[in-house]
């Protein structure tokens, strides 16, 4: 179909209302004046949005309606069906100009918006707007590599591997995500906790430059020279300031890998607990190896794993000896290319199924790891009772979060993540817990049972004393408050950078997709 415009300049359809995107609202149940009027108000802001957008020359084909080819095609390639919300429209940007375009339509026409990067984030509203307009980078995603600064330039709609895939022909690597689905953008303006985190800390650690379109459709750089308070927000603050356009990180000087999964027996659970449990306090001793301990059931059993990696590529790193101790039924570890290795970390899951997942930090007490354990296996009975035939996943992922990790952020200008003061007295355990289910209607089954078997983790390490009250952005459900935990003072400073960078509140009040700062 074509854009149609008459002499007004507003937009018809050959086929219909005055924005077919529009015609969803239009065809919606109303139930009295109030829902009539709020029906009308909605229906107009919808075909004024799009229909700006759509009137821009530098915008022509890049503005997607409902019911058609590129929409629906878009939609199918979120991670999570949960995320895959229909909008009003989609605009899909093409370069840093085209981003400033939508920026001053958005911030003349008050358009409610969301922002899509890789859309690997799972819960509804994570990267994806329906009352709106999705800004979808999905076509800015070129990495450019300059064997002078040895700085990788990557625009936020590219994914992982695509850029580890780029970069290995330089024998350099980035440090981002470990599955390769996962989209630049969000993950490193999020933290991003990598392979790379214990020996360079995380991902926003390693940017030396954010390119930004602010809300009035401004092209700024962020850096330790130029905007700082602004780099230094983006350093965790999420989607909360402007639009990321182009993030220049530095790389590291080697794209090998050492790495793999071992696979245990479920009775070996203590050995393997003690054993991450003594890595986790020992993390300083080797910055190059990292750990991850898997507890899952994909449908048919529960099962027990490890993720060992070392950066520097050290065949049978060392610090793993006590895991190597313990009898395994299988191991994929081995040295390779990380544009290799990563799909491995990934797995198979495929798009469009119904995941959540949510997460917490506690100190580094095997009491903690123990609980999460004894009742993943109790609430996967109860999701089987719940329902029956679904085919679900539930896995379990314990990874450190250390002094040895964070005090990289005090060497590259700082971050605002907060977890100084977390970790000032001994490692902690970040675990997460994702939920992957067949149907909308078996989710809705299961959902509940996830969620309490979140509280149940956080009631128990409340108890014992062990709950840090901190959620890592990336991981985070819909429902938690991770900025806040960052801590009051880290609150204010990106409170003050929003209001000097976005005096109109844009990106608080017409955003309606991911995480805002605290009220």
């Amino acid at each position: 179909m074509n854009y149609h415009y008459n002499v007004s300049g507003t937009c018809l359809w050959s086929s219909g209302p005055s924005h077919p995107s529009c015609y969803r609202i239009m065809k919606a149940p109303v139930v009295g004046a109030l829902s009539l009027s709020a029906l009308a108000i909605s229906t107009a802001r919808c075909s004024t949005c799009c229909s700006a957008l759509a009137a821009l020359p530098e915008l022509q084909g890049k503005v997607y309606a409902p019911d058609t080819t590129n929409y629906n095609l878009r939609l199918k390639t979120y991670y999570s069906a949960n995320a895959a919300l229909a909008p009003w429209c989609m605009v899909l940007p093409e370069s840093t100009e085209d981003v400033s375009s939508v920026a001053r339509t958005i911030f003349q026409e008050e358009c409610p918006f969301g922002i899509r990067s890789g859309a690997h984030s799972a819960f509804k509203g994570a990267n994806g707007i329906k009352e709106g307009i999705t800004i979808d980078f999905g076509y800015m995603n070129t990495t450019t590599y300059s064997q002078e600064t040895k700085i990788a330039s990557i625009q936020p709609g590219s994914r992982w591997g695509q850029v580890y895939e780029t970069l290995d022909e330089y024998g350099v690597a980035a440090v981002g995500a470990r599955a390769d689905v996962v989209g630049v953008g969000g993950f490193t303006t999020g933290g991003g906790y990598s392979f790379y985190s214990n020996s360079r800390g995380f991902a926003c650690d390693m940017v030396a430059n954010f390119e930004v379109v602010l809300a009035n459709g401004r092209v700024v750089n962020a850096n330790e020279h130029d905007n700082s308070d602004l780099w230094k927000s983006l350093k965790g603050g999420s989607g909360n300031f402007g639009f990321v356009t182009r993030i220049d990180q530095y790389t590291v000087e080697s794209n090998q890998l050492w790495g793999g999964g071992i696979a245990f027996d479920l009775s070996q659970r203590d050995a393997v607990f003690d054993a991450y449990l003594k890595f986790a306090d020992n993390m300083d001793s080797d910055p190059a190896s990292q750990l991850i301990v898997t507890i899952g059931y994909d449908g048919a059993q529960r099962s027990l794993g490890a993720l060992l990696s070392n950066v520097d590529a050290v065949d049978m790193a060392p610090a793993f000896d006590d895991f190597y101790s313990i009898d395994n039924t299988s191991s994929t570890l081995r040295i390779e290319h990380i544009a290799k290795l990563v799909p491995e970390f990934t797995g198979g899951t495929p798009l469009g199924l119904y995941a959540h997942w949510m997460t917490g930090l506690t100190s580094n007490d095997k009491r903690i790891m123990e609980f999460i354990d004894e009742k993943h296996a109790e609430y996967v009975e109860k999701m089987k009772a719940a329902a029956p035939g679904s085919n679900f996943a539930v896995l379990i992922l314990l990874q450190p979060v250390t002094q040895s990790m964070v005090k990289h952020s005090a060497e590259s200008g700082g971050n605002v993540l907060g977890l100084e003061e977390i970790v000032a007295k001994g490692p902690t355990i970040m675990w997460l817990i994702v939920v992957t289910v067949d149907t909308a209607e078996n989710q809705e089954k299961i959902h509940p049972l996830t969620i309490e078997f979140r509280d149940a983790v956080n009631k128990y390490a409340n108890s014992i004393g062990a709950n840090k009250n901190w959620a890592y952005l990336n991981y985070a459900l819909g429902d938690q408050d991770p900025i806040a935990g960052y801590g009051a003072e880290v609150v204010q400073f990106l409170k003050a950078t929003s209001h000097k960078y976005d005096p109109k509140g844009v990106f608080q009040k017409l955003r309606g997709s991911g995480f805002k700062l605290p009220a």
